[in-house]
């Protein structure tokens, strides 16, 4: 599986971009996080909602927005586990 494919499958292909590009110090470790995603199920319909609400309040309340790309598998381990 490629990395746009990956991100097909998560359906946010047209966070490409944002994602590659989010680390300052051009690190990509957190590429990987996306592949690991889209292993998790054939069924990946409600990921996009999730992670556009991520990314909503990234935005409004981080100092550094685009690092939450960087940060998104641990925020939903983080809330998965608030919500057992």
């Amino acid at each position: 599986m490629t990395f746009n494919e990956a991100l097909k499958k998560l359906n946010i292909e047209d966070f490409e971009d944002r994602i590659y590009h989010s680390n300052s110090h051009r690190e990509l470790f957190h590429i990987y996080d996306y592949f690991q995603l889209a292993t998790l199920s054939d069924d990946m319909t409600w990921f996009r909602p999730v992670f556009l609400q991520i990314v909503e309040q990234a935005e409004k309340h981080w100092n550094r927005p685009e690092s939450v790309f960087q940060h998104i598998l641990e925020i939903l381990q983080d809330n998965f586990n608030k919500n057992k």
